[in-house]
């Protein structure tokens, strides 16, 4: 297996933008444009993402983290640009596995562990022993200005929650959000790290539900989800309304430990909306 093309798997998800997943599991967006391309995250860094990334678009590349937990800002080191929200950059601009907290630094050894025993492989030239999350350095993405790509410019929008400088890029052209890690279809909405709110993620959800309604954008592209479109951005009402549930103290949770320690779970939709047991 290769490092390229055989580890991760490429399909176009609008026109204009390829999506790339890793371990059918985290998965990136590299948007094209016509003097600049941005990669929305990059994974877990097994594999040589830059070199996939080169054989699939001939402009520059920028890299735009939506945030810096560990599953987004893997292959990163091996890109020469790389923005983060200001929030989430550190005072000398490098960024590593534990540059919020080290709730994550684990996370890489538990990988490598956990995807050999199911009896998955590493690409032939990655010795799963050496895997790790190398750091890297960082720029402040221009909030401001937005990020301008020859043909037209990507917007910048703080979406706090999941994590303290959540990033949500939109394209007004193609009318595509990409939204990181703000909603999980089917899986736990984490809640509960260091730097997470529950108030702000509230209000973060809030702010996507007015942007659907205002028609600003059709498309929700995340981290760990198929695109949602049409009747699927309802999920949208669904989770404000348990949202608020849970931050009145209506909603009914089980009590469930993580790797990160005890938490309350409770179910919105299909997923499971994880916080700390002090909410």
């Amino acid at each position: 297996m290769n490092a390229t093309d055989d580890w991760y798997d490429v399909s176009r998800v609008v026109d204009g933008t390829y999506g790339i997943d890793e371990c059918d599991k985290y998965g990136m967006y590299l948007v094209e444009g016509s003097s600049r391309a941005v990669l929305l995250d990059t994974g877990v860094g097994v594999g040589a993402l830059r070199g996939l990334v080169d054989d699939l678009v001939e402009t520059p590349v920028t890299v735009v983290l939506t945030h810096t937990h560990w599953d987004h800002i893997g292959a990163a080191s091996q890109f020469d640009e790389v923005v983060v929200s200001p929030v989430e950059l550190p005072g000398d601009g490098r960024i590593s596995v534990d540059s919020i907290s080290d709730e994550f630094a684990h996370r890489p050894r538990e990988f490598a562990r956990q995807w050999l025993a199911d009896d998955n492989a590493f690409p032939d030239d990655v010795d799963p022993d050496e895997y790790t999350v190398e750091a890297f350095e960082a720029a402040p993405a221009p909030m401001a200005d937005g990020l301008p790509l020859g043909d037209r410019t990507l917007e910048f929008h703080h979406l706090p929650g999941h994590s303290p400088g959540h990033l949500g890029v939109l394209d007004p052209e193609t009318r595509v959000l990409y939204g990181g890690d703000i909603v999980h279809v089917d899986h736990g909405l984490y809640v509960l790290f260091e730097g997470s709110s529950l108030d702000a993620y509230l209000e973060s959800v809030a702010t996507l539900r007015d942007w659907r309604d205002d028609g600003r954008f059709d498309v929700l592209v995340t981290s760990h989800n198929e695109p949602l479109a049409g009747s699927e951005l309802s999920l949208l009402d669904d989770l404000l309304d348990g949202l608020h549930e849970i931050a009145d103290g209506e909603r009914e949770y089980e009590v469930v430990e993580t790797t990160w320690g005890r938490a309350h779970s409770y179910r919105v939709g299909t997923s499971n909306v994880l916080t700390k047991p002090t909410v």
